[in-house]
């Protein structure tokens, strides 16, 4: 069965029960891997417990050297795309790959129109001068005529495997005003705007069934325009790959939830696990910081879903192979090292105490957290105060502004996975928690009995 909105509008159902998405990135996924490599990697990953994988319909601005180069369409002499010769052979293959999937119930999250075929987008500020295709990056924006002639193809086909549609790819969508800076990623070119609202109109007209979202660039949000649309189904958000931002994970959270139309809101792509720093040489992301990314998300908002990265299974790298942009993506392990990062474990276990949880029915409630120190321990909880989630990215004295008496409290070591059962103190109303014994990131559960 199909997915579907839930009747509050803050998360996914499945067979009319709640569905929590857990997602791989796999951008490359239609272009790079065999059918056996697709095979291998989509059962270890459901091994892992994930649920999802979010990919690029068409070739991803930033992968590594495939064995040949496959195309959605013809070629052209000067090494461009014509867009007006769809290569039926290409999408018979994503068709093959998608029923893999299906077969093992995993949900497909595709993206459309990733930013480099697109009009007026920073992808083109920095690419316009990359067209040859099997170059990476580079830039082939289409027309609105034929985006429309491409989606008349490609939805019609794809929804039959029940996709949800990321109709737009790492984009800045925030607002109508052109920027001074051509890279400012605070402000969006209106003719973007006006084509993607354009094609999220024609997706939703073709698959009204399929669940539809805008995947956008970091630090930004989404247009008065675009929250308004009818056509959009859920909320993305991109915190990133910078590690001065990875505040982000909560704070977009918090405001996307604030919107005036309630919608599930979805953390689509953070610090993907063993990737350099962007804004620093100076270190790769670990599984801590991807569970901090998970849980500082989820518990400020984002509790419909979460997508994780791995750094070689997302551009797929194969046999050391040449990667795009190597100084900022190209240094990573193949994709069957990276397929085993530590960080994948712990989402699989994240998914299993978010369903055994049950995190749909919280509400950010971070303001019960007494000294609370850099906003860096978060919490959620039902509307009736009756269960509570409260996430430590380091072991602390906490404190909350409420009486557990009552309450069963247990705690969860996201390091070893131990369950532990805490020392507190209930006075005046409020809960203290001795310090944990180790610097490890807990997770404190707390429930009326």
């Amino acid at each position: 069965m199909k997915l579907v909105i839930s009747p509050n509008k803050r998360y996914f159902l499945k067979d009319d029960k709640p569905f929590f998405l857990m997602a791989d990135t796999c951008w490359s996924a239609f272009t790079h891997p065999n059918l056996e490599e697709w095979r291998e990697y989509l059962d270890f990953r459901k091994e892992q417990n994930f649920n999802a994988v979010q990919i690029n319909l068409l070739p991803q601005r930033q992968s590594c050297a495939s064995r040949e180069w496959i195309h959605p369409f013809a070629v052209t002499p000067a090494g461009g795309y014509d867009y007006s010769c769809i290569q039926t052979e290409y999408f018979n293959r994503v068709c093959l790959y998608l029923n893999e999937m299906k077969q093992r119930d995993l949900q497909p999250m595709i993206v459309l129109l990733w930013g480099n075929f697109v009009p007026g987008t920073w992808q083109g500020y920095l690419d316009a001068s990359h067209k040859n295709v099997e170059e990476k990056p580079y830039y082939q924006p289409m027309t609105v005529p034929e985006m429309e002639n491409f989606l008349q193809y490609a939805v019609p086909l794809l929804r039959e495997y029940d996709p949800m549609f990321l109709v737009s790819g790492d984009v800045n969508l925030s607002d109508d005003t052109e920027s001074d800076k051509p890279l400012d990623w605070g402000k969006a070119n209106p003719e973007t705007v006006t084509f993607y609202y354009k094609a999220l109109q024609i997706t939703k007209k073709l698959a009204p069934h399929c669940l539809t979202t805008l995947h956008i660039a970091p630090k930004v949000e989404l247009p008065q325009r675009l929250i308004d649309a009818p056509e959009l189904d859920f909320y993305m958000y991109q915190p990133g790959h910078q590690y001065s931002g990875q505040h982000l994970n909560r704070t977009l959270a918090q405001n996307i939830r604030a919107y005036s139309i309630a919608r599930p809101v979805y953390n689509s792509e953070t610090c993907y696990e063993a990737n350099i720093y962007f804004d620093s040489p100076q270190g790769r992301f670990d599984e801590r910081q991807v569970r901090k990314a998970f849980w500082q998300g989820v518990l400020s908002g984002a509790n419909a879903g979460f997508t994780y990265g791995a750094g070689g299974v997302w551009l797929w790298r194969q046999n050391q192979n040449i990667c795009s942009d190597k100084n900022a993506t190209g240094f990573v392990n193949d994709w069957r090292d990276d397929l085993r990062l530590r960080g994948a474990y712990d989402m699989g276990f994240a998914k299993l105490v978010a369903d055994t949880i049950g995190l749909y029915d919280l509400e950010p409630a971070t303001s019960l957290v007494l000294q609370n120190p850099c906003e860096e321990i978060v919490c959620a909880a039902s509307n009736n105060r009756s269960k509570l989630v409260i996430y430590l990215p380091f072991t602390w004295p906490l404190s909350l502004d409420l009486d557990l008496t009552g309450y069963i409290v247990q705690v969860i070591d996201l390091e070893t996975h131990w369950a532990l059962y805490p020392t507190i103190n209930i006075e005046k109303g409020v809960t203290s928690f001795r310090q944990l014994r180790y610097n490890h990131d807990y997770l404190i559960v707390a429930y009326k009995k």
